[in-house]
């Protein structure tokens, strides 16, 4: 394989001008990408940071308090290419691999095009390339992510300073709903939203009786129980919610909350538990009490813990088997997160509130 210089030459250092981020996959992916933001800023506070994401989840990066503008992602390609050409960017930086976004910036007439170098199109595509293969070991996915910044010549995949770097503001959302307000139900009780949300590997997924276990361990007096999620996860999430539907202490909040109004309501809220979704990306980033259920292959540990000042996961030591053919509706849960109890998820919960 042939590489030319001018694809491995770091650029000057700034001003960047206008600088665009494209991440238009998921929420936990576009949380992931918000410390580019951050670290593009540190070095050149002056310059404008556009972020280019799925229109679903565009307003997460609008209360990033790194990035001036967003735009949810067109719908056709041609629309895209109009509209990198009118917001005169540049610099592009492909953060998710996709041919289309490659080439939209391409025909945009953008100067300075950033992509990985391990997909054929960004040869044509990309003025500079960057070896970030997901063979690295060990690295979490934002520092991945940073690595792409490395042709601006901005390193930034330290530990401390990526923790530094991922962060996310509370919005702050009056609404006229006062049901939504998590302190018109705690009564001097603790808040936590359990966030069941379908995992990618559904085999991955903490089973709901476990939750509704966990629920019933803690005392109603002492604690109220949020459950969240999106309209469409009603049906998947109906057993949790019939099994708690006379309890006082558990809200149904599936399909009530916007994203902001998601957002607004956990910044309230004292923690979050979830698997690896998006929304314990979104809580770490927040800053508040996050707890990611999680599968117990190191690698998938690694690469996808949330990252925040109050986060952290919970594994089994049983071996991870569900990995492969465990993406589908009827998918059985690998014994790995089966092995995860009410009780060691109930004792973290607990250590939230102890005093030190």
């Amino acid at each position: 394989m042939l590489f030319e210089n001018r694809h491995l030459r770091p650029q000057p250092n700034a001003p960047f001008g206008r600088v665009m981020v494209a991440k238009t996959t998921h929420l936990g992916d576009l949380v992931i990408s918000l410390p580019l933001a951050s670290a593009i800023k540190r070095r050149d506070p002056g310059c404008t940071v556009v972020y280019l994401t799925n229109r679903a989840t565009a307003d997460v990066a609008r209360h990033c308090r790194d990035i001036d503008e967003v735009y949810g992602l067109p719908e056709t390609t041609d629309e895209l290419v109009a509209l990198l050409a009118a917001l005169k960017i540049d610099i592009f930086v492909q953060v998710n691999v996709a041919h289309w976004l490659a080439k939209a910036a391409f025909d945009a007439g953008i100067p300075i095009r950033i992509g990985t170098m391990f997909r054929y199109y960004n040869y044509r595509f990309c003025t500079h390339l960057v070896a970030n293969s997901r063979s690295y070991a060990g690295m979490n996915k934002r520092q991945l992510d940073l690595q792409y910044l490395r042709p601006l010549g901005i390193c930034a995949t330290d530990w401390p300073e990526v923790l530094a770097l991922s962060r996310c503001a509370r919005p702050v959302v009056e609404t006229t709903c006062s049901t939504l307000r998590p302190r018109q139900f705690a009564n001097q009780r603790h808040t936590i939203v359990i966030s069941a949300s379908l995992v990618t590997a559904r085999g991955h997924q903490w089973p709901l009786e476990a939750y509704s276990e966990l629920i019933r361990s803690f005392d109603p007096d002492k604690f109220h129980w949020f459950v969240c999620g999106i309209s469409s996860e009603r049906d998947s999430l109906t057993p949790l919610l019939a099994a708690h539907q006379n309890d006082s202490n558990v809200t149904d909040l599936v399909g009530k909350l916007s994203l902001t109004d998601f957002m607004a309501f956990i910044g309230e809220c004292d923690g979050l538990i979830a698997g690896s979704t998006g929304p314990v990306h979104l809580a770490a980033a927040m800053g508040i009490h996050t707890l990611g259920l999680y599968s117990s292959s190191r690698s998938d540990i690694r690469r996808w813990a949330p990252v925040g000042p109050r986060a952290s996961v919970i594994y089994s030591n049983q071996r991870c088997t569900g990995i492969s053919g465990a993406r589908g509706a009827n998918a059985m849960a690998c014994p790995c997160i089966v092995a995860i109890t009410p009780e060691r998820v109930a004792q973290r919960v607990q250590s939230w509130f102890q005093k030190p």
